[in-house]
């Protein structure tokens, strides 16, 4: 399984069903590591949680967690393990992130996110309807090729790249996600 990307640059490797493998055992770890703190559940998101698709080796795990207060006080804690932390990505999520030891490279992600938000469905709506409908995973893989095709040293710009076709899936997932709840 290869893991890992250094920092700004875009690489997709064809999935590995080993990420779900190291998604349990990081969720494991992170329940010991943050056992202490306010994290409510775990979840494996983004690419590598969507069977099928090329992906950065890059792990996702987002956290529920109460409130932002939860942020702060996991703060040290990461930090004693080598985490980075890369700060507020969008509304109701924190991020950090840690990578191989002396390399400048990303390995994991962990986001910390207020339980019940909307960017908390998002990223299981996201996850939980790209594995149910492969045709919507192909209209994601097919963007995200050609992007990474066009921007391998610049991420940002492969991001931005992605967005449109990332909003109009997300929309859709998520009114699946909540009509699947009713």
């Amino acid at each position: 399984m290869e893991l890992g990307l250094v920092e700004g640059t875009v690489k997709l490797c064809e999935h590995d069903s080993e990420w779900s493998d190291e998604a349990a055992r990081t969720i494991e770890y992170l329940k010991q590591l943050l056992k202490d703190q306010d994290i409510l559940e775990y979840q494996h998101v983004g690419s590598t949680s969507i069977n099928g698709i090329p992906a950065k080796p890059i792990i996702d795990i987002a956290a529920a967690i109460s409130d932002e207060s939860v942020v702060e006080k996991c703060k040290d804690t990461f930090e004693a393990e080598g985490f980075k932390y890369l700060g507020k990505v969008q509304d109701d999520d924190w991020m950090y992130y840690i990578g191989h030891p002396g390399q400048n490279d990303r390995t994991h992600h962990v986001h910390l996110v207020t339980a019940g938000s909307r960017t908390w469905k998002a990223y299981i709506a996201f996850r939980d309807y790209l594995n149910t409908f492969p045709d919507e995973a192909k209209k994601y893989e097919d963007i995200k090729r050609k992007a990474a095709e066009q921007n391998i040293n610049k991420r940002k710009e492969y991001h931005k790249m992605k967005s449109p076709v990332i909003e109009e899936l997300e929309k859709k997932a998520i009114e699946w996600f909540d009509a699947k709840d009713r």
